[in-house]
């Protein structure tokens, strides 16, 4: 990743704190986090980083939340918690 950007945007990712982790920054405008939130909080965290990575005037085309594996919260959404690999 480009450290002037990372710089610039550190007041952003403060604000986001461990729920994320920046993983690349892909042609310079569009932003890779691994995301450790909960699952049903994903988008709107997506959006949220966008608006704050913008605010740091930086341009922003577009926030991408890796989970890996992970497609749902079982503790937190009543689902079985030995369903499938996560």
């Amino acid at each position: 990743a480009n450290p002037e950007i990372v710089a610039k945007i550190q007041p952003a990712l403060d604000i986001l704190g461990d729920v994320v982790e920046l993983l690349s920054i892909e042609v310079d405008t569009v932003f890779r986090f691994k995301y450790h939130g909960l699952m049903k909080n994903k988008r709107g965290m997506e959006a949220w980083a966008g608006v704050l990575i913008r605010n740091c005037d930086v341009d922003c085309t577009g926030v991408v939340f890796e989970t890996g594996y992970r497609k749902r919260d079982p503790w937190y959404d009543g689902g079985s918690h030995w369903y499938g690999p996560y």
